[in-house]
């Protein structure tokens, strides 16, 4: 059950305390014989990780000997024994403590509550003594790396202190950074002070108190009798913080599950058996669910649930107790967390009645030899078997990750490298800011003139050519469907083919001896998409042919007053044209004020990619965003007076003018259908070989009143389609494209040419440098650095591995 958190006390008489000597048994990660080290404090029954110091006298630190004794037991294969391993285990500690970013490294942690028994179980594992009276450890984590050196070299040890950013927890002190103690001899009161000045704890109550921190104490051991291993150690977790700051507390578990639900880590969880599984702290941080593949559960203490005091009840608890603890160490528990494949490790603690020759792998073997826990798989039992299992998991999770560790840090790397090759060198003078800013304006142009002349070669929202042409053809269809004021009879088709077909069918009826049928005109209205109805508001209506007709006649009647009869008035040919294309100059200004939109999105896009608005050159961005406003404005005064002049030659036209043929020829083409249908229509009633003149005439003659209607609606319908025709032309290859593609443009107005115009004042605004820029050229310089060291180690041990493979 979690207890309080322990602070540090160092009395003076502390260091009277008979120092111990603990035994090393060939069960820890470096087993061998009774270590010289001495260590202050009772052995761990807590969670603490403890300190690693010792006695002030100036023994050496050595790794354990082999035991020679023949009845040892034989230590499972360690599995970094293989080069290929220890080259990726080496590569991947570097890694680890190089601060090279957000990498995906599999790593062990061990997190358990205080009193859960994990400083035994680190000690088991890592060969450490831990005491666990000073609680120093408990106050941030620590990772402790053990490595195997060459026969007959020194053993040594090596502390520093990786920084590592944890929401909610302070940082050290400013001065971690180049920290480093090593040597053979480990001092209490050196290793004291790296935890006073170098971590910056000031433990007690009060806001000006730093009970924990973020930092990593990175302890490395190095022996030629040591196995490789690496392991993490958390702070415990609490419940009363009767000694710290209550929001210590909330700080703790907050750095506790930020590692556990990180998915690279290797997660042990340490509970304590003699406590309630389902009472445990830890599990209750636990409760975003983990992976089975990177959880490992690890019961302590298994010996003092053996201890059966006299009272029965409490028999029947450890009973209880003991056959919960081996079914979830089966695998076979209903809890989630007790239904690991292969179960739950299982050890025993040192205790502080066991004297300096106990042997722990001895004593394991014996608790364990007994009934319950008999019943649990032996792969399962001891702490040579959890430290077996998780090198095993380790370097298993390092081959796996390995390959893929390049590639994530050359991506980082080129990232930073180009967001630093965005900011520039630092510009301190005209030169330097003039030249920043033309390098960014020059690839502005080169995206720009991509996007009107290469189609596809740019992201969507930069498609400006696409765009426009989507726009024009949108334009095209809506003025040929909705651009007039009424619908014309027959205006998609062609006199002659139309003649051609009559003609054809009077001679089948001849021979058919039937009459001929009468034309049926086409006078429907043009169908339309809906959406470029809602894109031309208000513009859509059409009148239908008959409302022509009728208008014609109004205007024939006006007109005709001045003019004898039979002839007819050519003012009313630009009038009534001047009434057809009258909403011809608010679509053209509709369709311009679109495509300039289009230009402000893709301009937009463009500049946003080479210079961010959201970045560090948010300020570069803001100012050539307001120079390319400047151009847009200049360009659009000039493309809405160009629109307005043309569409006004059409719209307040007087006459009527055609210099090419295919005017004359339709309406030639017109004039001969009118005349044959009402010819024909006169011979309908007459006898064969009789033909009534009078009625012919009033058929066919143009003189006449309805005649003089049908002469002014082809007229004009012919006309109105060659101007149409002419005016979408001008409207979209002259009017837009000069607006879209000008050099003093929208588009193309943000030039080298316009930059190398600015003054010095002018330059110091757009190219100038914020204290924002200048700060995260610095930490991208940092990044850069620590990813290049990052690729230089992996490609290393990329090499190393690859001519072992080859040898």
């Amino acid at each position: 059950m979690a207890g309080p958190v322990e602070v540090l006390s160092m009395h003076p008489h502390a260091l009277d305390t008979p120092p111990r000597t603990p035994y090393k048994g060939f069960d820890s990660l470096n087993s061998g014989k009774e270590s010289p080290r001495k260590v202050i404090g009772k052995f761990p029954t807590d969670s603490s990780l403890g300190d690693v110091f010792y006695d002030p006298s100036p023994t050496s630190v050595s790794s354990p000997r082999p035991r020679d004794d023949s009845n040892q037991e034989i230590m499972p294969e360690d599995p970094f024994d293989s080069q290929h391993n220890r080259i990726l285990f080496d590569a991947i500690d570097a890694l680890q403590s190089f601060g090279a970013g957000d990498l995906s490294i599999p790593q062990l942690i061990i997190v358990g509550g205080q009193s859960s028994g994990k400083s035994s179980l680190l000690q088991s594992l890592t060969g450490i003594p831990f005491p666990v009276d000073s609680g120093c450890c408990t106050r941030f984590p620590t990772r402790i790396v053990s490595r195997r050196t060459e026969p007959d070299s020194d053993d040594s040890f090596r502390i520093t202190i990786d920084p590592v950013d944890v929401p909610g927890l302070d940082p050290a002190s400013d001065n971690i950074k180049n920290y480093e103690c090593s040597g053979k001899i480990l001092t209490k009161e050196r290793f004291a002070k790296i935890s006073s000045e170098f971590m910056g704890l000031r433990t007690g109550l009060g806001e000006d108190r730093k009970n924990f921190v973020a930092e990593v104490l990175k302890i490395e051991l190095s022996g030629p009798h040591r196995s490789y291993f690496s392991i993490l150690d958390l702070p415990g977790t609490f419940q009363n913080a009767s000694a710290v700051n209550e929001t210590d507390q909330v700080k703790v578990e907050a750095m506790v599950k930020e590692y556990m639900n990180n998915e690279d880590n290797i997660v042990i969880c340490v509970i304590d058996a003699p406590t309630d599984f389902d009472r445990q702290e830890i599990l209750r941080l636990a409760k975003k669910p983990i992976k089975q593949n990177r959880f490992v559960g690890v019961f302590t203490k298994c010996d003092m649930v053996q201890h059966e005091p006299e009272a029965t009840t409490w028999t029947l608890l450890i009973m209880l107790t003991l056959s919960q603890i081996v079914s979830i160490a089966t695998g076979n528990s209903t809890h989630s967390l007790g239904r690991l494949p292969g179960g739950w490790f299982l050890v025993r603690n040192r205790a502080d009645k066991d004297p300096d020759s106990f042997d722990l792998s001895a004593a394991e073997k014996k608790l364990f030899s007994k009934s319950p826990w008999n019943s649990v798989s032996q792969s399962r039992l001891g702490s040579t078997a959890a430290k077996s299992y998780l090198g095993t998991l380790l370097s298993s999770k390092i081959r796996d990750c390995f390959p893929t560790l390049r590639s994530t840090i050359q991506h980082n790397l080129e990232e930073r490298q180009h967001e630093k090759t965005m900011l520039g060198e630092p510009r301190t003078s005209h030169a330097a800011r003039q030249q920043f800013v033309v390098a960014t304006v020059r690839k502005y142009e080169e995206m720009a003139q991509t996007a009107l002349d290469r189609p596809g070669f740019l992201d969507h929202s930069m498609e400006l050519r696409r765009e426009v042409s989507r726009l024009n053809a949108e334009f095209d269809k809506f003025m040929r469907a909705r651009g007039g004021t009424w619908e014309f009879e027959d205006a998609e088709v062609d006199p002659r083919v139309l003649l051609d077909e009559r003609l054809a069918l009077e001679t089948q009826a001849r021979a058919e001896e039937k009459q001929l049928p009468s034309r049926v005109r086409n006078v429907n209205k043009t169908k339309l998409d809906a959406s470029l109805d809602k894109a031309f508001p208000g513009l859509s209506q059409v009148q239908d042919t008959r409302n022509l007709m009728g208008a014609i006649q109004e205007k024939l009647a006006l007109y005709q007053g001045s003019l004898l009869d039979g002839i007819i008035n050519p003012d009313i040919y630009p009038d009534m044209y001047r009434e057809q294309v009258k909403k011809w100059g608010h679509i053209a200004n509709i369709h311009l004020a679109r495509v300039a939109q289009a230009v402000n999105r893709c301009t937009a896009s463009i500049l946003n990619d080479v210079c961010p608005a959201e970045s560090d050159t948010s300020t570069l961005s803001r100012e050539l965003t307001t120079l390319l406003e400047a151009s847009w404005k200049e360009s659009m005064q000039r493309t809405e007076d160009l629109c307005k002049s043309q569409c006004e030659m059409e719209t307040k036209c007087v006459r009527l003018q055609s210099t090419g043929p295919r005017f004359g020829d339709e309406i030639h083409g017109w004039r001969i259908l009118r005349f044959y249908e009402g010819f024909t229509n006169a011979c309908v009633d007459c006898d064969p070989g009789h033909l009534d003149l009078p009625k012919c005439f009033e058929s066919v003659h143009p003189s006449l009143g309805k005649n003089m209607v049908l002469d002014v609606h082809d007229v004009l319908k012919v006309y109105y389609k060659l101007s149409l025709d002419a005016f979408i032309r001008t409207i979209n290859n002259t009017v837009i494209e000069s607006f879209i593609s000008g050099q003093d443009g929208p588009v193309l107005g943000l030039n080298t040419n316009r930059i190398l115009s600015l003054s010095e004042d002018e330059m110091k605004i757009v190219g100038g440098e914020n204290e924002n820029t200048a700060r995260r050229r610095k930490e991208l310089e940092h990044d850069i650095e620590k990813l290049q060291g990052a690729l230089t180690i992996v490609d290393r041990a990329t090499r190393q591995t690859s001519a072992l493979e080859r040898n």
